[in-house]
């Protein structure tokens, strides 16, 4: 019975906070190398005479071997097992499991982005669909700035943060500090474009208002009553 590679690869990203850890040392590199292969495949299929059953299967085939080698050796034997009870037949590349998908793996892996399956995945799409602007050049972009990205790794910045052309607002670097968006891009960019008890609305809705005083307040309140946002 063959497998399908996409579908073990989605059972992966649907366990990865428990497996990811287990990884041989070493491991992530080689992985992040293949599923870049996986999503390349997918965006831009192109002729690979090692996939005979389609674009991207020689690339995820190639990368579920390299899970399986560098997990330990009961783990890769469940996941091996798992597929030869039937549970990941099949030959689409959108193979879900447990609502996860094999490019849900790509983001964890190659971009760190946690923003995936049936849980997350529709709030990354919510938050991806607000108005935003690629990155100028290849240089770094301020680290006091939420910067997000797509399915298919390429990064945008929320047009929200800029007062005019591409200077920010000082409120927004402000509270970036305060809600750690170097580290949490996706919740701090959750904050600012939800509707905001302490405000009545969304806080970017306030940019601009003279209202910085109660932004910063609102933003505040997450750390002062329950720690770190």
């Amino acid at each position: 019975m063959r497998v399908n590679p996409f579908a073990m690869l989605a059972a992966v990203a649907a366990d990865w906070p428990r497996l990811g850890p287990l990884l041989a040392p070493g491991a992530q590199p080689e992985l992040r190398a293949l599923l870049t292969d996986v999503r390349t495949a997918l965006r831009t299929p192109a002729p690979d005479a090692r996939d005979h059953e389609g674009p991207g299967h020689g690339a995820a085939d190639r990368a579920v071997r390299a899970v399986l080698d560098a997990l330990p050796a009961g783990e890769a034997a469940r996941l091996r097992g798992d597929g030869g009870q039937g549970r990941f037949v099949g030959t689409s590349p959108s193979a879900v499991h447990q609502g996860f998908d094999a490019m849900d793996l790509c983001m964890l892996v190659i971009d760190g982005n946690p923003m995936v399956g049936p849980l997350l995945g529709p709030v990354r799409e919510r938050l991806l669909r607000a108005p935003a602007s690629s990155p100028h050049g290849t240089g770094p972009v301020d680290p006091r700035l939420i910067v997000l990205s797509r399915e298919n790794g390429e990064r945008q910045i929320p047009a929200f943060q800029f007062e005019a052309g591409t200077m920010p607002w000082e409120i927004v670097l402000e509270v970036a500090g305060v809600l750690h968006a170097d580290r949490d891009p996706w919740g701090a960019a959750d904050w600012w474009l939800s509707a905001n008890a302490w405000t009545g609305t969304a806080p970017a809705g306030l940019l601009g208002q003279g209202r910085d005083p109660e932004i910063l307040g609102a933003a505040r309140t997450l750390t002062v009553a329950g720690g770190e946002w």
